[in-house]
């Protein structure tokens, strides 16, 4: 997967982010076709008529990312029931689902990731962890990966 820093070049760092995690690894296989979905989404995206600026991208082996930068135009309540609607297409399509919110992703000393309860992160030592609940670029620059 790609740095975040250049994935959303010319994106103001107030853009609206949304992340969702898998419930297991995606393959490189499901990858491509999720990246290639998302980006034709993205691409026809829009709130009330008006294209939004957005982008969405495969973030890792987990997480899928949406980011609306809106300066111009902001997600509407319907863009963004749009966006999870496609989200749950794609989860049914490849029996993922990116809507438990009771696992977060971690990753160890030697980069690998997997999933883990939530509510057991505590006794994880020497491991960070993707915090799900970054909600803008700034935060997902500087406050998604949490180091353990």
């Amino acid at each position: 997967m790609q740095q975040i820093y250049n994935l959303f070049e010319g994106f103001s760092d107030d853009s609206r982010v949304w992340l969702y995690n898998a419930s297991r690894p995606i393959s490189p296989t499901e990858a491509a076709f999720i990246q290639e979905n998302l980006e034709h989404f993205a691409s026809q995206w829009k709130a009330h008529s008006t294209p939004l600026k957005a982008k969405a991208c495969m973030l890792n082996e987990f997480t899928i990312a949406f980011v609306v930068d809106q300066s111009d135009a902001s997600a509407s309540g319907c863009s963004v029931d749009s966006s999870v609607r496609f989200v749950k297409e794609l989860g049914k399509e490849l029996e993922v689902d990116f809507f438990n919110r009771m696992q977060v992703v971690v990753e160890n000393q030697a980069g690998q990731r997997a999933l883990h309860p939530y509510r057991k992160l505590v006794e994880l030592q020497g491991y960070a962890y993707y915090n799900p609940l970054v909600d803008t670029l700034k935060g997902l620059k500087e406050e998604w990966l949490v180091k353990g």
